[in-house]
């Protein structure tokens, strides 16, 4: 291999490694902001639903907020300003409880493919095993997270009209998210394997974190000598 034919791949390789750990960056940030963070801003609010409700002898009408863990009560309605409660009272059989189940669903398969990125982008490391799952799970947190939206066939909302609330838009924005993760871990997998373990040819190379010319080097070489026809290495790597 002539020494512009390296210094062509090695800049290719470098050039490549920086686009990737860079894009990784971006999508890793998305995550914790509008997935992890958002995901955690739909469990605590109240303002998932609204709903109608007649309060007080002059049967006047006022907006009601329910989330998937608390819910504003009728007196903070007549109190002129809104505050959140538990699920208590009346509506305590009105807890959305396959929402919330949902929802911590999301959370854990996120937090799962969110770990698996950054301790890639912090120690360089990544195992193959490891990021097709935090692929998996990705796009299982984006489907509990957009599953969320069921809230809205629950015992609350059949008895009376429920409106979306922030928490419900958001949810929805969270579960994009979620999915534009997955989609970029599949797409810039920094570990490449072979498929086959039974020829006992399993081969790891990181293409973005290590040296081009070493990952290739070490191909050609493992290839060569599992082949059951000799040992013969070509001039530029024996």
């Amino acid at each position: 291999m002539s020494g512009d034919t390296r210094a062509i791949l090695m800049n290719t390789g470098l050039a490549h490694k920086r686009v990737r750990v860079v894009q990784l960056l971006i999508i890793g940030l998305v995550g914790l902001l509008l997935g992890w963070l958002g995901n955690f801003f739909v469990g605590s609010s109240c303002h998932f639903a609204s709903v109608d409700v007649i309060v007080g002898q002059y049967s006047n009408s006022f907006p009601l907020h329910f989330g998937l863990w608390k819910y504003s009560p009728a007196d903070s309605a007549l109190a002129g300003y809104t505050y959140c409660y538990p699920y208590s009272g009346q509506h305590e059989s009105d807890g959305p409880v396959v929402a919330r189940v949902l929802n911590v669903s999301a959370l854990m398969a996120g937090t799962y493919s969110l770990v698996v990125l950054w301790w890639y982008l912090i120690s360089g490391r990544a195992n193959g095993r490891f990021w097709r799952w935090a692929v998996r799970t990705a796009i299982l947190a984006g489907v509990c997270q957009i599953a969320v939206l069921l809230f809205f066939v629950g015992s609350l909302c059949r008895s009376s009209t429920c409106h979306f609330g922030p928490a419900s838009f958001l949810a929805f924005i969270t579960s994009v998210a979620w999915f534009i993760l997955g989609f970029e871990l599949h797409y810039n997998m920094p570990t490449v394997e072979e498929a086959s373990i039974k020829e006992d040819v399993a081969i790891v190379a990181n293409l973005e974190m290590t040296d081009l010319q070493v990952a290739s080097r070490e191909f050609i070489e493992r290839a060569f000598r599992s082949s059951p026809r000799g040992q013969y290495l070509p001039p530029d790597i024996a």
